[in-house]
C-alpha cells in the first residue's frame, strides 16, 4: 500500500443494515439488541444511533429498500411495448424473484409494521397497477366493468400473499408453480384467461 493511499472509506449505513439483518435472521427480531448490532459491526451505539432512531427503523429501512426494488421492476415491466399478458407474467416473475432475496425481511415487516405503515408501502403499487389496468381498459384489452383501484388492491394482496405462503409459511410447492398460479389468477380476474 502506498504511503499516501486512504483505506477504502466504510460505508456505515449499509454495514449496519447488512449486520443488522444477519443478527436478525439468526435471533429474531425480538432477541436482537442495539448492544449485539454495534459490536458486530465494531463501532459505537451512538453511530447506530446517528443512523437509525431505533431497531424498528432498520426494519422499515429495509422494507423501503425491498419496496424500491419491486417498484423500480415494475415500472421497467410496465413501461416496455409488450402485451398484457407478458407484463402480468413478467412482473410477477420479478416480484417473486426480489422478495426471494428479502424472506427475511418480509417476516420481520409483520413483526413491526402496523396498518398504516402497510397502506404507505403498498400505496405505489396500488397506484401503479390501477394506472396500467386503466390504460388496458382504454384499449380495450381487459374488461371495463372491473374497478381500477379495487382490481389493483386485490392483485397487490393475491400477490403479497402468494409470495408469504411460498417464502414464509414453508410450502412444499415450487416457487414455479406458485408463479404461474398466480398469474394465472390475477388474468383470470381481468378477464384475459
Amino acid at each position: 500500500m502506498h504511503q499516501n493511499a486512504k483505506p477504502p472509506k466504510v460505508d456505515r449505513r449499509a454495514e449496519l443494515l447488512k449486520v443488522s439483518r444477519e443478527i436478525m435472521a439468526e435471533k429474531g427480531y425480538e432477541a436482537t439488541t442495539v448492544s449485539a448490532i454495534v459490536a458486530k459491526a465494531g463501532v459505537a451505539q451512538g453511530t447506530f444511533y446517528w443512523y437509525f432512531p431505533s431497531k424498528a427503523s432498520i426494519v422499515k429501512t429495509l422494507t423501503i429498500e425491498m419496496q424500491n426494488e419491486v417498484q423500480a421492476a415494475l415500472t421497467n415491466v410496465f413501461t416496455a411495448p409488450a402485451s398484457v399478458d407478458y407484463k402480468i407474467e413478467r412482473s410477477i416473475e420479478e416480484i417473486f424473484s426480489i422478495l426471494s432475496n428479502y424472506r427475511d425481511v418480509l417476516a420481520l415487516a409483520r413483526l413491526v409494521d402496523s396498518a398504516s405503515d402497510n397502506e404507505v408501502v403498498f400505496a405505489p403499487y396500488h397506484h401503479l397497477i390501477a394506472d396500467l389496468l386503466r390504460y388496458e381498459q382504454e384499449r380495450g384489452t381487459i374488461t371495463s366493468s372491473i374497478d381500477p383501484g379495487i382490481a389493483a388492491e386485490l392483485i397487490v394482496g393475491s400477490v403479497y400473499y402468494a409470495n408469504l405462503q411460498c417464502y414464509l409459511y414453508h410450502t412444499t410447492r415450487p416457487v414455479e408453480q406458485y408463479i404461474a398460479g398466480t398469474a394465472q389468477f390475477v388474468r383470470q380476474a381481468l378477464g384475459l384467461a
